[in-house]
């Protein structure tokens, strides 16, 4: 009897060990299909404190690999950001690593280059990892994204708009950033977390729905998961076929791109007749123009605007379009270029030089916002397109709830506007006529009355700071 006993508890502990073990073995397969030596290489491994990165760090200390700690201290959650910090040089010390950390002011960096902070942290941080590993001499930069965030980046980029690239989910391997946990789901790296009491911080704000990936990770993907309990395997086989179809499809892209597009002295040149020649022509403008940073609702109007009259320019963050005779030209954006941008009656959205989102709604039982942020006007007043620019000298409108003009410089006067605040600052026009100072106050000429049918609703994106 003591013999099956001792025979059964062997088995269980074999198993036990392999079941442990299992991450690590699929793990150090993965890293050789990088190219990757032991003995060579010197990684430098972002560490966030985070159950995913410091399960990778884990494994490639196991495997005895020469690694590196690198960790960014965004500043976003006080006392809790700093104690992260804390803990991963901690964690370095223990495995005897070498460690390199930074603190950023994430929100006065996302505030004055006018993007989230989300996107705020994933510049600083990948602009920062680089510099340490040209630095130090590292042959790559491992970041622990998971088949999980892979799935939801599918479900970010679909709800943004995009191409079929943007529906591959995340890359394994850049030229020096590799994601050697993508094999594995959230959950298989919280069971090895736990069987191998590997310690960790926890960010409360995972659970928040605050930031968009969060929403398709708490309700998104979970709705999808009670349908098939699979979903997430099947998501990865349904993006590795994507994959496959882009590759069979590029060499066609390739070939007409090539005969409607001309490169050359920092400039793109689309071919607007051969463009027009080419079946599913808004298709190859978007894959042409999306690299460029310009949007879906951007690339729409360029599209209705192909026949229209020359001289008319459309802007990314990054780049300026001039819709010429016979061209559209594109090059890279120059702070002394921008001037002005039209808003049509029918545009949703705009991405430069603020992020506005513009919704058209009859006026019954619309309940006003009271946020500065937001503007409610009377649509039936306005002269489109309206016209948005940086203010300037002279300018004047009447503030909400007031009657006699103001101009804008003693309105920023009044209201105490830093020198930087009033650089830029942004102004709404209908027929020169200032209708909105945008994230601070409407002209109370074109507020919503008794009388006003249709409201057009703007909102700007990313508003930090009221006036």
């Amino acid at each position: 009897m003591q013999k099956i006993i001792r025979k059964k508890l062997s088995v269980t502990l074999c198993f036990f060990h392999y079941f442990c073990t299992v991450l690590q073995i699929k793990f150090e397969k993965n890293i050789e299909q990088f190219g990757i030596s032991k003995r060579n290489d010197k990684i430098l491994l972002a560490v966030s404190g985070g159950i995913d990165s410091v399960v990778m760090a884990h494994l490639f200390f196991t495997a005895k690999f020469n690694a590196a700690i690198a960790h960014c201290n965004f500043s976003l959650r006080g006392k809790a950001s700093d104690n992260d910090a804390t803990f991963v040089e901690s964690f370095a010390k223990s495995h005897k690593a070498a460690f390199h950390s930074i603190r950023f002011d994430t929100e006065n960096y996302a505030r004055k280059h006018k993007i989230s902070v989300e996107m705020a942290a994933r510049k600083l941080r990948y602009d920062w990892f680089e510099s340490i590993r040209t630095q130090y001499g590292y042959s790559k930069i491992a970041i622990a994204h998971n088949k999980n965030d892979s799935v939801e980046t599918f479900f970010l980029n679909l709800a943004r708009g995009t191409g079929i690239k943007g529906l591959l989910g995340i890359t394994p391997k850049t030229e020096t950033v590799i994601r050697p946990l993508l094999f594995a789901s959230r959950k298989q790296i919280e069971n090895h977390a736990s069987r191998h009491n590997i310690a960790f911080c926890t960010d409360e704000t995972n659970s928040s729905n605050a930031f968009s990936r969060n929403r398709i990770r708490n309700n998104i993907i979970t709705e999808f998961e009670k349908i098939n309990p699979s979903f997430l395997q099947t998501m990865t086989e349904n993006m590795n076929r994507i994959s496959q179809y882009c590759d069979v499809l590029q060499p066609l892209k390739n070939k007409v791109i090539s005969e409607i597009v001309d490169s050359g002295n920092d400039k793109l040149l689309i071919d607007i007749g051969k463009l027009h020649q080419a079946e599913n022509e808004r298709l190859w403008l978007f894959e042409i123009l999306q690299q460029y940073g310009f949007g879906t609702e951007r690339i729409a109007d360029i599209h209705t605007a192909l026949d229209g009259e020359s001289g008319k320019k459309f802007f990314s963050k990054t780049h300026v379009l001039l819709k010429d005779r016979k061209n559209l030209i594109v090059s890279p954006l120059k702070s002394a270029e921008f001037l002005s941008v039209e808003i049509g009656k029918n545009t949703v959205e705009i991405e430069y030089p603020v992020s506005l989102t513009i919704e058209k709604k009859e006026n019954k039982n619309v309940e006003i916002e009271k946020e500065q942020n937001v503007a409610f006007l009377n649509f039936d007043k306005l002269k489109f397109p309206l016209l948005l620019r940086k203010w300037q000298a002279g300018d004047s409108f009447t503030p909400f709830g007031m009657k006699g003009r103001k101009k804008l410089s003693d309105y920023f006067i009044d209201k105490k506007l830093s020198q930087f605040e009033k650089d830029e600052q942004y102004v709404l026009l209908s027929a020169e006529k200032i209708v909105w100072l945008v994230n601070c106050r409407i002209d109370n000429n074109f507020r919503v009355d008794e009388n006003c049918r249709t409201i057009l609703k703007i909102t700007y994106n990313h508003a930090e700071k009221k006036h």
